[in-house]
């Protein structure tokens, strides 16, 4: 483990290093809150949540041992370490008043292994933060301290994805270690964390817990709970969990944090109405067209949904048997359960709408529409690198189509999203990948959230699979792959070879000299479903 001496080091920038607060800088925190809190209460708020013992927070590093390494009475025992969350708790009594509610976010188990090393799920390790043992202790100490009610999850910054789940964890993550801790206090203990509502409603019911936090499903969704009360689940747009637009912030060695909110401000991914309600909101459009969709996919469907709503009259051409386009692979590994969900709610919305869909119908020129406006949504294909043997590998797409069969060993080709995911996706189903990356990190990409890529690569740790970075790909031979790394040439037997290596934008039939055409999503420019939903959104409210 390490111990710093010199400061903790921060999880995102660990060139930089937090000193300790002095007593007096503690006591006017203490202050702070309190008199916050009386202010809230002054203009009519009802109870305020101190967002406190909770995902490496101020008090969390406190509350840890890792990371409270103090010798005044603010470190060492059990008591001093939680001193300052009590303390706090304590004040916003004597400020408001004892009926005044004040509730606590906590995370219940740290997940930590060491500093910037999380647990994953099913993971045996030591834990160096908070554990059960010292989380039933701590959660009767804080009702003791005046908390009326625990808002729980698990996690830290080194193990931001059980604070942020991704996709990549189980749904209802949390749920187990906050139905633990409930036995140990009498106040109302909730929980978050990837909660689904069919799971809340049970666990709620039977005692088990006293309710659930629900945040980016809200986003995604705004009228989640309506639609959940008239029976409309199909209508629901779901969370994929991504957090390409409420939280991008990207992490990799040595790059500290990169912010991906180019638009102002973050939002979300699929319904970019969030937080833009005014800029998106919408109305029936002036002059009614008929409109051409090129494209089946996610973004063909998107602009099909969308300009239905404003009264356009729309036909989507795909060439395929079924509405989908690439997200098809992109759904396929087991993990992305929320992925199917989300496609199953496209078709449903085109089913629902009146929007024309003419499959298994490829468009070769575009005089063969009579349209009024054309907008092309045929989105990219894979790159396919000037490699000696590359007719011997199989795009990434192909593989998760299971259009072609891979060997025990598979060489992934690719160390970005999609080849992590890839190579996990191999490894859950018995095989034994290993990646190529020709960069010095793991998922080196902005618009990736942190606690997914932290997650992913943990995943990958984890599993133990076997990473060969800043290595270039030479030739592919029958039954190995030749590298290039910076210690020299390396054959390394495989099976297979997936390429992962990107994508580009498949736009052939765009004019740009016809104004009444349009590209949009990657077929214009390969981003991600963040940059595919905001591309059409942008496209449709100017038609």
């Amino acid at each position: 483990m390490v111990a710093p001496d010199d400061g903790l080091p921060m999880v995102w920038a660990p060139q930089y290093k937090s000193r300790a607060l002095t007593k007096e800088e503690i006591e006017k925190y203490v202050e702070g809150y309190a008199k916050t809190a009386g202010l809230c209460k002054a203009i009519g708020v009802d109870g305020v949540e101190v967002h406190a013992v909770h995902e490496g927070y101020l008090m969390d590093q406190f509350t840890t041992k890792y990371t409270n390494h103090r010798t005044d009475e603010y470190g060492g025992s059990f008591e001093n370490r939680y001193r300052f969350a009590v303390d706090v708790g304590k004040a916003i009594k004597k400020e408001c008043g004892e009926d005044y509610p004040v509730m606590l976010r906590f995370s219940v188990v740290s997940k930590v292994i060491d500093f910037g090393v999380g647990a994953v799920p099913g993971e045996e390790y030591d834990e160096i933060g908070r554990d059960l043992a010292e989380a039933e202790k701590a959660v009767r100490y804080l009702q003791d301290a005046g908390y009326d009610a625990l808002d729980c999850d698990n996690g830290t910054y080194d193990s931001w994805y059980w604070a942020h789940p991704p996709l990549y964890m189980p749904l209802n993550c949390n749920l187990n270690e906050a139905e633990h801790i409930k036995k140990f206090v009498d106040i109302p203990v909730i929980v978050a964390g990837r909660m689904q509502a069919d799971t809340a409603e049970k666990a709620i019911a039977e005692g088990r817990i006293d309710g659930v936090g629900i945040a980016r499903q809200f986003l995604c969704d705004p009228e989640f709970l309506t639609k959940l009360k008239s029976g409309r689940e199909k209508e629901i747009r779901p969370c994929i969990s991504c957090h390409n637009g409420c939280l991008p912030v990207a992490y990799w060695e040595n790059s500290g944090l990169v912010m991906d909110i180019a638009d102002g401000a973050a939002n979300c991914a699929l319904n970019p109405v969030t937080l833009n309600e005014k800029k998106y909101r919408i109305e029936e459009a002036g002059k009614k067209k008929n409109i051409a969709v090129i494209g089946g996919g996610i973004g063909g469907m998107e602009a099909a949904r969308l300009l239905t709503l404003r009264g356009h009259k729309v036909t989507i051409y795909e060439k395929n048997g079924r509405l989908e386009g690439v997200f098809i692979a992109g759904s396929a590994p087991s993990f992305k359960e929320k992925d199917k969900e989300l496609l199953e709610w496209y078709k449903n919305e085109v089913s629902r709408l009146p929007i024309k869909v003419e499959l298994n119908r490829e468009i070769q020129s575009l005089d063969e529409l009579d349209s009024d406006e054309v907008i092309i949504a045929t989105g990219s294909k894979p790159k396919a690198p000037d490699i000696p043997g590359i007719e011997k590998a199989m795009d990434a797409v192909d593989y998760l189509l299971g259009k072609k069969e891979v060997g025990e060993t598979v060489a992934v080709i690719g160390g970005g999203l999609t080849g992590c995911e890839v190579a996990y996706d191999l490894c859950l189903k018995g095989k034994k990948p290993f990646i190529v990356e020709m960069t010095e990190a793991l998922i080196k990409a902005a618009g990736v959230c942190m606690a997914n890529s932290a997650c992913l690569r943990d995943l990958i740790r984890f599993h133990k699979i076997p990473t060969y970075l800043e290595s270039r790909l030479k030739e592919i031979k029958d039954g190995a792959v030749v590298i290039t790394t910076k210690e020299g040439e390396k054959e390394i037997p495989c099976d297979s070879a997936v390429l992962c290596v990107g994508y580009d934008s498949n736009a052939e039939l765009y004019d740009r000299k016809k104004k009444n055409v349009h590209v949009i999503g990657d077929a214009a420019k390969v981003g991600n479903l963040k940059t595919v939903i905001k591309s059409v959104y942008d496209l449709v409210y100017k038609l």
